[in-house]
């Protein structure tokens, strides 16, 4: 068996009676705790000097009407008991929704303590507006519960609803949330790396009410002395009310509504107040099924019109696709062929500095052919000259060899005749 040890509200409740970050504590005033289990403290958390104490077996909480006294219980009571049929004091299925501001995360945290062992175990609820927008929608109103015992690495005090949590023990009455405030898949993030780290924390996440109430049956906490204690709390009056019955069928619907889950008649519940639902709307409904068949062949032609224009605007649509598509290809198609007609222009302009270069070189090559024939017949002519005066020299020779040998006999007889004359004179 349990005891509420304490709670945390952080960021929730009406505009008047808004709870910022609130810690109820009732801890250390009651009897000891008989047979107290072993517990490691915090790394920064003072030893503890004796024995545990229960928490407080009773209080009061005195607060003007209008002060969040109806508030704080039905937020206690929607962790214990999920959903729109178990809120306190009879309050539309919207009410829980109002607690909330579009930018919030709502958390509600429930601290017990056993009664024997002193064993500690925290529940909560986390809930937000997805979309961070307040809407009449309930499905876009988030909701779910946690489960987790406290020990190094996460508690009560350290649950991580903002970016930044104190380590340390904080002091009475001050938040130990800094910085902003965490949404709820972030919380749900950091909690669930917290149970990786440290796997003796136990932690275990639920969105179904019925699983959460099957959950907390396991932990020991029993659902059902909530049950009576919203019955006892329907008009905020006293417990002898819930016994106050006048005839014996309302003492045997109070006996059957203690032994039996509702849960199992939640459903027939539902499926008879929609049959009454109906029921009560006959009239309307005959009137607005005679008025939809009077109306079936009207709108049978602008379903028709509307048909024939859809599938108008789906040809148009598609025309225009196609269109598109054309025009983007040809865009292309004209920036391929802008590029290649530029190329082209390169290649052109190149080939004609070509022709030029070439035609430059060719008549630079025709002068320096020129250059070297002249050159060539200049040297020709000096050596022809040079073995034409050779020859006549040659000749020249030749011509007085050839006249020196053609005196020789003369010579010779003139000189025979003298020797002769010699001889004989």
């Amino acid at each position: 068996m349990y005891e509420l040890s304490r709670v945390r509200l952080y960021s929730i409740g009406p505009a008047g009676a808004r709870y910022a970050d609130t810690v109820l504590d009732l801890r250390g005033v009651g009897a000891p705790v008989p047979h107290p289990a072993p517990t490691q403290a915090e790394f920064f958390e003072e030893e503890p000097s004796g024995p545990p104490r229960r928490p407080a077996p009773a209080g009061v909480l005195f607060l003007e009407n209008g002060g969040g006294k109806s508030v704080l219980l039905k937020l206690i009571f929607s962790v214990m008991l999920p959903g729109h049929r178990n809120t306190l004091g009879g309050a539309s299925s919207g009410v829980l929704r109002k607690f909330l501001l579009a930018d919030d995360c709502g958390h509600v945290a429930l601290e017990w303590q056993h009664v024997l062992t002193g064993e500690l175990v925290v529940v909560g609820k986390a809930s937000e507006w997805r979309g961070r927008q307040v809407s009449n929608d309930p499905r876009k109103f988030a909701e779910a519960w946690y489960s987790f015992r406290p020990g190094p690495g996460l508690s009560l005090d350290s649950l991580p609803v903002a970016e930044s949590t104190a380590v340390r023990r904080t002091v009475e009455g001050v938040s130990g949330a800094r910085g902003r405030r965490r949404t709820m898949k972030g919380f749900r993030d950091a909690v669930t790396e917290a149970g990786k780290v440290y796997p003796h924390l136990d932690i275990h996440w639920e969105e179904i009410h019925d699983r959460w109430i099957e959950h907390l049956g396991d932990l020991g906490l029993d659902p059902e002395l909530f049950r009576y204690q919203r019955e006892m709390n329907a008009d905020e009056g006293e417990a002898a009310g819930l016994f106050a019955v006048k005839k014996d069928s309302d003492f045997t619907d109070l006996l059957l509504r203690a032994v039996t889950d509702t849960r199992d008649t939640d459903g027939l519940a539902d499926l008879v107040s929609g049959f009454g639902n109906k029921l009560g709307r006959r009239s309307e409904l005959t009137a607005e099924r005679d008025f939809t068949a009077g109306s079936v062949d009207l709108l049978g032609r602008i379903v028709e019109a509307a048909g024939a224009r859809a599938r108008s605007r789906d040809i148009h649509a598609g025309a225009e696709r196609r269109a598109r598509t054309l025009v983007r290809r040809i865009a292309a198609r004209a920036i391929d062929e802008r590029s290649r007609t530029a190329d082209l222009a390169q290649q052109v302009t190149a080939a004609a500095h070509t022709v030029t270069e070439a035609e430059s070189s060719r008549g630079r090559s025709a002068l320096i052919a020129a250059e070297l024939a002249y050159r060539h017949a200049s040297l020709a002519l000096t050596v022809a000259e040079k073995r034409a005066a050779a020859q006549r020299r040659e000749l020249t020779d030749a011509r007085t060899l050839h006249s020196a040998w053609q005196a020789a006999e003369n010579v010779l007889r003139h000189r025979a005749a003298a020797d002769r004359s010699a001889r004989v004179a």
